[in-house]
């Protein structure tokens, strides 16, 4: 199967196979954000079970208050994730990268921060805190480093159409960009040339108002032709379709439809989300730009990664909740093991541990988890 030969990136990186296990949280951080035993074997179970790519949890880019999150915000975090990444190079064949996040406040009361809310200091200092970060990661080992551009967090919401600043940093498509171009130049000078950095976006927003397609190929076509190495196209996951509920804060992954098309559940059809980096990827190869392009959204089986890779709708395909469900699902597959893997069934309550805080397993697969 093509799925399972060995792939480089942008002749930088050569991965085993063009599976990826994209970021799942898993709450197995210290509350101080440094990197515990258990998240350790965590991710060793991934790159032993024969994933080409592994992209971490979220990983801050600055000092704050954040929970079990792992972080690149100081130096001193450094040592701990270089362990994390030395255990994953030594057992397995597996490449590892953090995805470095930047996110504004939320609160229980109901609050949360928005880009407009932001001073312009503010805003300067974010390219800076993603540079310092990817400079940390390059430093601690990892492969390659992504940057964090959907979903709701700040720098998708800088692109998006609900940004309502009224600076340079608002308004049109080009002004919107403008924080990513800044935060792509900085990495790419803390890294060097030789080093891969790639991004996760939102092909659709899937929100009244927000991005849509026609937006986000202008989007990726910007990021291409700043010489990123990758694109991971996802979606949806925004606030601002999500439902407040009383005495939490706001999630934007349990409620509305918005947060369905970033973890589609059971009653979504598979390969649910892969026609927007199918799109995108063809927009771009019209424009002259082949970066790597990574798909996602309910891709149960190795078989159904293989029509996706021959079509051309993608070039890796992330598999999150199957492999969360059974660590193993690469190997098996590759070995013809069909019937032995343990099957996610998307019912989604790997999400709603994360909602509460709780450590993230899969209820279907636990007995192929470390817990």
């Amino acid at each position: 199967m093509k799925v399972f030969e060995p792939y480089t990136i942008a002749g930088k990186l050569e991965i085993a196979n063009r599976i990826v296990m994209p970021p799942v949280v898993t709450r197995l951080a210290t509350d101080d954000g440094e990197v515990t035993e258990e998240l350790k074997e965590r991710y060793l179970r991934y790159a032993q079970g024969e994933v080409g790519l592994i992209v971490t949890e979220a990983v801050s880019v600055k000092k704050q208050k954040s929970g079990p999150l792992l972080r690149l915000s100081d130096d001193h975090f450094v040592p701990g994730l270089r362990d994390l990444v030395r255990e994953v190079h030594d057992g397995s064949a597996g490449k590892i990268v953090p995805q470095l996040i930047h996110f504004l406040k939320i609160s229980r009361s109901g609050y949360r921060q928005k880009v407009e809310d932001l001073t312009l200091d503010e805003v300067r200092e974010i390219p800076g805190l993603f540079g310092q970060a990817a400079y940390r990661a390059r430093e601690a080992g990892f492969d390659a480093v992504e940057l964090h551009f959907a979903h709701a967090y700040t720098m998708s919401s800088f692109l998006s159409r609900h940004n309502r600043r009224t600076d340079e940093y608002g308004g049109s498509v080009k002004k919107r960009l403008r924080l990513a171009e800044e935060v792509v130049a900085r990495t790419r000078q803390a890294v060097g040339d030789d080093f891969v950095i790639g991004a996760r976006m939102n092909g659709d927003e899937f929100t009244l108002g927000g991005n849509s397609l026609e937006q986000s190929r202008a989007i990726a076509l910007r990021l291409a032709e700043l010489g990123l190495d990758y694109i991971s196209v996802s979606a949806g996951g925004k606030f601002e379709d999500s439902v407040k509920e009383e005495g939490k804060a706001i999630d934007p992954y349990t409620t509305g439809y918005s947060g369905s098309r970033a973890m589609p559940p059971s009653w979504m059809p598979e390969q649910v989300n892969v026609y927007l980096c199918a799109d995108i990827k063809r927009h771009l190869e019209r424009n002259d730009h082949s970066p790597t392009m990574i798909t996602a959204g309910r891709i149960p089986t190795a078989h159904v990664a293989e029509e996706i890779v021959s079509r051309g709708d993608a070039d890796l395909v992330a598999v999150a909740r199957p492999i969360l469900c059974d660590p193993e699902w690469p190997k098996k597959y590759r070995e013809g093991r069909d019937g032995e893997v343990r099957k996610c069934v998307y019912c989604n309550q790997c999400r709603d541990l994360d909602a509460a805080h709780q450590k993230v397993i899969c209820v279907q697969g636990k007995k192929n988890n470390v817990e």
